[in-house]
């Protein structure tokens, strides 16, 4: 570790009940929920939690109710883990939660602050009595499940309005958080690059009590980040003088990029376990087939099966491992015998009603990947704890280009070139 630099900390997002078969000790430092994850699984979640006893928070998600879409299900109706959620987070309130823009339902700051309320009550005390799988004389039954930081609920700042909601939001829960809790800073892109408008949000957070800011900026992929250097500059902008005022500054929905940024302000990263990189924007699809694709650490990106087939189908372990990847599940398929990227690029058609269909990972191909990606990205983090960023992606500069050539190097040069001028 760098001298007077406390490592990057690893957070893992937990959004579907298959991810919590990822959650280990060793390949993160925290684990962060999503509340309706809680809602569609409790008994699962709480169950794992305590086995690992790894740190944990729960992500309230008050951001869903701003596109009302996002709750309901194929056929159109409220899902019931959202239902749920209403229940808890709306109590004592007349708010119709989903039926439109959260911020066109409530009506008064008193709901507000309600809203705001309820909110941290559930993240405080939600999984505190929640049965668990666990046998009954297990110690981890005596466990305590505090989350060991609460979230102030917050929506999208699109304009003033969500600023001044957010500020409501923010001082009702330091009235009523235990201790000091975090502080959601959710920015579109379109106002991250305009400078007066970032001042005048900057100006509208709250400072007292706050244990660190998360920033998140939907719908913001890495690929956009990179293709204007004003994205970068701004959001470089942002981390800056969020951690000038002596908090520690966490992204939401971080990559490699987000990770090099340790050091210039952002200390902390959460990442979910979906290595296909969409930027994560406020809205969610209806899901669907995945795509073929994998994530290659040699080019710190994802590629298609059949560029990855090209890039490492032919390398032995020892080249694999130098150019491609180092991960122990990779490294132990070779010891085992097999290449890993049998394992990784195996696919399947699937047929459609139409007579069309196209190709999906398989769901061995599906649990690999997972595994190899999580792997991939704690070794990322703990480079970028230990070097210089700029050294870090400097050597990966060398290692994509041995693998791919130079024109594959383009976006890990460019982020170096932005690192040294900021």
């Amino acid at each position: 570790m760098i001298a007077d630099r406390l490592p990057l900390h690893h957070i893992v997002r937990v959004r579907r009940t298959e991810d919590l078969t990822f959650i280990r000790p060793g390949l993160m430092d925290e684990v962060l929920v999503n509340a309706n994850q809680i809602e569609n699984s409790p008994h699962s979640t709480t169950t794992v939690l305590r086995k690992t006893g790894l740190p944990f928070s729960i992500d309230p998600m008050l951001t869903r109710f701003q596109s009302p879409d996002s709750l309901r299900n194929d056929k159109g109706n409220t899902k019931q883990n959202y239902k749920r959620l209403v229940a808890m987070y709306g109590r004592g309130t007349d708010v119709q939660f989903g039926s439109g823009p959260l911020v066109d339902l409530v009506r008064s700051e008193a709901s507000w602050r309600l809203i705001a309320r309820n909110v941290i009550d559930y993240q405080w005390n939600r999984l505190v009595e929640e049965p668990t799988q666990l046998d009954l004389f297990s110690l981890e039954q005596n466990l305590e499940l505090r989350p060991a930081r609460v979230i102030a609920p917050a929506l999208m700042a699109a304009s003033p309005a969500e600023d001044h909601v957010n500020q409501l939001l923010a001082e009702a829960s330091a009235e009523v958080a235990q201790a000091s809790f975090a502080v959601p800073v959710i920015v579109p892109l379109r106002r991250l690059l305009q400078r007066r408008s970032l001042d005048s949000l900057l100006n509208n957070l709250p400072t007292d009590r706050v244990n660190s800011y998360l920033v998140w900026t939907p719908g913001v992929s890495e690929a956009t980040l990179l293709a204007d250097p004003k994205i970068l500059t701004q959001l470089l902008r942002l981390t800056a003088a969020l951690a000038r005022r002596g908090v520690p500054v966490a992204h939401l929905h971080g990559g490699y990029a987000i990770g090099a940024l340790h050091g210039l302000g952002i200390s902390a990263m959460a990442h979910h376990l979906g290595w296909v990189d969409n930027g994560d924007p406020i809205e969610t699809g209806r899901g669907g087939l995945r795509s073929c694709r994998t994530y290659v650490p040699g080019l710190r990106r994802t590629a298609t099966f059949e560029n990855a087939r090209e890039l490492g189908g032919s390398l032995d372990d020892r080249t694999y491992a130098e150019r491609y990847c180092e991960c122990s599940f990779c490294t132990g398929a070779f010891e085992n015998g097999q290449h890993p990227l049998d394992l990784l690029l195996e696919d399947q058609f699937v047929h459609f009603g139409d007579g069309g269909g196209r190709r999906t990972p398989t769901g061995r191909a599906i649990g690999a990947n997972t595994w190899h990606y999580l792997l991939s990205r704690r070794l990322e983090v703990q480079r970028f704890s230990l070097m210089l960023s700029t050294e870090v992606i400097e050597e990966d500069i060398d290692r994509a280009a041995a693998l791919a050539g130079m024109n594959a190097t383009y976006g890990l040069r460019r982020l170096a070139a932005e690192l040294k001028a900021a």
